[in-house]
């Protein structure tokens, strides 16, 4: 999985559930790699199974919450995960990250600032960044937006997205 051989990854983690079918960290890794093969609805199913096998498993809670943001679906149930992910760890800036982008979402631009502002003293990525540009581009703080993106693009240069956002405010 971490070489990015996806399809042997794939193969190896049924193997395992098939062993240990309540292996709530097989039922993880699986979800990564169906994400990643852009598979995301057999993603959410095995979030569902990780969940239902543990319902306290923080990183599985923030992952399906942040699916569920990105596809502007169930933010409900979005905003439950994310919240119950952020009481079993409150200092992790990418559970942070997902509810400032819920929030982002849901229109409440002062609520996201001040979520993805604390994101970023946590810790530095470049998709908390990228959201605070989003955030300040959206409440017209221009130089805030290209702040942010720059930010992001430093931290990975290899965003086209971000580089196209930031040529709207130069």
């Amino acid at each position: 999985m971490q070489q990015k051989r996806l399809e042997p990854a794939e193969k190896t983690f049924n193997l395992i559930l098939k062993l240990t079918p309540k292996d709530a960290d097989a039922h993880f890794y699986l979800s990564n790699i169906y994400d990643e093969l852009k598979k995301r609805d057999e993603a959410i199913k095995e979030l569902r199974k990780v969940l239902e096998l543990d319902p306290n498993y923080h990183r599985a809670l923030n992952y399906l919450g942040y699916i569920f943001i990105e596809e502007n679906r169930n933010l409900a149930e979005a905003e439950t995960m994310i919240k119950k992910a952020l009481e079993l760890e409150s200092d992790n800036g990418a559970y942070i990250d997902s509810l400032g982008w819920l929030y982002f979402k849901q229109g409440k631009v002062d609520k996201s600032i001040k979520e993805l502002e604390k994101a970023s003293t946590l810790i530095e990525d470049p998709v908390i960044y990228d959201h605070l540009g989003d955030v300040y581009f959206k409440s017209k703080n221009l130089e805030k937006a290209k702040l942010n993106w720059e930010k992001a693009l430093k931290l990975d240069p290899a965003q086209e997205a971000v580089k196209k956002k930031l040529e709207t405010v130069k």
